[in-house]
């Protein structure tokens, strides 16, 4: 019985064996590709930053300085707090704006749902420096905006600090970064079983018990991805902040654009770079972690 016993248990092993063969040969190509085109360039970011520019040469040994100059530097330091601050905002404004637009074309609308959901797609893949200086026409001296205000008699004269400050760098981040947010979101939202909501309204809750209890916590993983899409894309932009910002509000992209184009300082340039990601790492998954404790 202990010899017939153990020949299926080998059976079973082999066939195990197979199985794990297969997974690992699916998954190669993946993992080389994510090694040879992210790992690998972050790596040598990283290694980067820790060479010395020199006489315009990076030069070795390795050390901390280039990140001890990041952390000490005030200016630096402001750079960082406002790209986090703003790139916060505009990722939260734009799941506030994402959310209950795919939320209606789901559950409202969902005969249209896939037409409009196409319009987002387009929306996406629309030119991005089109927009911005779509916006810079928008929210100018001479704009849509001064100009309503004008007629209107609020103003007197336009309102310089409509363009060149960090309002103007939200509202086109925001305007960006919606479409990116409702892809994440709609495709949660579709595995949300319009009979669960059903049942929800039938044991008596509303439709902000609802959301907030049923649909909520099913889609939270979708909206953890967009925020991470948002905020990674807006933390990194340097355009934005450049074009409609103006003097006054420079993100951490644009010192690193300055130290890499003007003062070819790319070690230092790598550090802040480095740095960011860290942040935005550290950040992301801190909101991961408390929006998690509190759908509980």
């Amino acid at each position: 019985m202990a010899g017939g016993s153990g020949r299926p248990l080998t059976a079973g092993v082999r066939a195990e064996r197979g199985r794990l063969l297969v997974s690992i040969a699916q998954l190669t190509p993946a993992l080389a590709y994510f090694a040879l085109f992210y790992v690998g360039p972050l790596l040598v970011l990283v290694y980067i930053s820790f060479l010395t520019f020199r006489n315009f040469q990076f030069v070795e040994p390795l050390s901390f300085n280039n990140y001890a100059n990041v952390v000490t530097s005030e200016t630096f330091r402001v750079l960082f707090s406002r790209t986090v601050l703003l790139s916060l905002l505009s990722a939260v404004l734009a799941i506030a704006i994402a959310y209950p637009f795919t939320y209606i074309i789901t559950f409202v609308f969902p005969g249209r749902s896939r037409s409009l959901y196409f319009l987002i797609l387009v929306a996406l893949f629309g030119g991005y420096l089109v927009r911005i200086y779509a916006w810079r026409t928008i929210l100018g001296v001479e704009g849509v905006i001064n100009g309503t205000l004008m007629t209107l008699g609020v103003i007197e004269e336009p309102i310089r600090e409509i363009l060149n400050g960090p309002f103007a760098v939200v509202v086109s981040m925001v305007n960006f970064l919606v479409p990116l947010a409702v892809l994440p979101i709609y495709a949660a939202m579709q595995n949300v079983s319009p009979g669960v909501i059903e049942a929800a309204r039938d044991l008596g809750s509303s439709r902000l018990q609802v959301t907030r209890r049923v649909i909520l916590p099913l889609v939270l993983p979708g909206v953890l991805v967009a925020f991470a899409f948002c905020f990674i894309a807006a933390a990194g932009d340097f355009a934005i902040p450049a074009l409609l910002g103006g003097v006054e509000s420079p993100f951490i992209g644009n010192q690193i654009q300055f130290q890499i184009g003007q003062t070819s300082n790319w070690p230092l340039a790598a550090a802040m770079a480095t740095t960011l990601i860290a942040l935005v790492v550290l950040i992301v998954a801190g909101v991961a972690l408390v929006a998690r404790r509190v759908i509980r």
